[in-house]
């Protein structure tokens, strides 16, 4: 989600994931869709538009068996979330917080307040284009009566979230979180990379509903389950623009404007159309700054815009340890 928190390619083959036709019959037990088939994907992908694959109630589990499927052969992950804005602000001015205040204030609102749709955009390396991308539409958020900023509720409405029809036919929480366990996205023990755009609420978010309960009340242990999760390599591009020689700024949309990078599907403030225009706009930007940088991107990984912290994070493994275990 971009920093106004104010809401907060290519065509897999048809016979493979075409929606609402005949599937193929499924592979025997315990094996994934062979590496030719994705293959075909990446060769077709200048013929068509990446297909946003909508993820209801009804089919999280055939579309997260794609996921399971397809994940080792495009473990680049870009992802982007939308829930109902903020309701706690901050009590003095937002250039004198501290990364532990930013914390605090996220931990409250995170705490608060209900996911509403969770974006991912997959990708065989750092230079290759989208392959498939997944908005997973969740249930648990109910206007009628959760807390939320009305207009951050209202600017997802009018940008195409049907909230209705989230809490009819979305996919609980509960549910997801073992489906995401299990899928190879998260504790891939370094397989998967991540790519977002300043994610701190994107990732307090999954690690919330991935534990089940509340944010721990430390930054660095709230820092340490990111890596738990999500590993080392986690790239938030807002972070890394802040070392393009002062050319980029503000939010996603400009960000892709200066560097002509188009919307590939979908609209903004839906979240797996921003996931993969965070995409886009991190191979873009990896391209034009960092193929030449010392150390290249991964100078620069493992940091969360806003939360950047500059202290040893080893005195809290053994509290989030004790955290994940129980």
């Amino acid at each position: 989600m971009p920093s106004e928190f104010v809401a907060a390619r290519k065509k897999p083959p048809p016979e493979l994931f075409a929606a609402g036709r005949k599937k193929p019959p499924p592979p025997p037990p315990g094996m994934a869709f062979v590496p030719s088939e994705f293959a075909a994907i990446g060769r077709k992908r200048q013929a068509a538009p990446v297909e946003i694959r909508q993820v209801w109630a009804h089919n999280v589990e055939e579309e997260f068996r794609i996921i399971r499927n397809a994940i080792d052969h495009f473990p680049y992950v870009s992802m982007d979330t939308e829930f109902p804005g903020v309701i706690h602000r901050p009590t003095k001015h937002p250039a004198l917080l501290t990364a532990t205040d930013r914390y605090d204030l996220l931990r409250r609102n995170v705490d608060a307040l209900h996911l509403i749709q969770v974006g991912i955009t997959l990708a065989a390396s750092p230079t290759a284009p989208p392959a498939l991308a997944f908005e997973i539409n969740l249930s648990d958020f109910d206007q009628r009566v959760h807390r939320h900023a009305t207009e951050s509720v209202q600017l997802l409405a009018d940008h195409g979230l049907d909230l209705a029809a989230h809490r009819r036919h979305g996919v609980r929480a509960s549910a997801l979180a073992p489906l995401l366990m299990s899928s190879g996205l998260v504790c891939s023990h370094g397989a998967v990379k991540w790519v977002t755009f300043h994610s701190a609420y994107d990732f307090a978010y999954l690690v919330k509903l991935l534990m089940g309960r509340k944010l721990p009340k430390s930054m660095p242990e709230f820092l340490n389950l990111v890596r738990v999760f999500f590993g080392d390599e986690v790239y938030d591009v807002k972070h890394m623009m802040q070392h393009c020689g002062g050319e980029l700024y503000g939010g996603l949309e400009r960000v892709a404007a200066a560097l002509q990078v188009k919307r590939a599907a979908g609209r903004c403030h839906q979240a797996a159309s921003d996931s993969l225009l965070t995409w886009d706009v991190f191979r873009r930007m990896r391209e034009l700054f960092f193929l030449k940088h010392k150390h290249g991107v991964e100078a620069y990984q493992g940091v969360l815009f806003g939360l950047e912290l500059d202290m040893d994070l080893d005195m809290a493994n053994n509290k989030t340890a004790s955290l994940v275990a129980r």
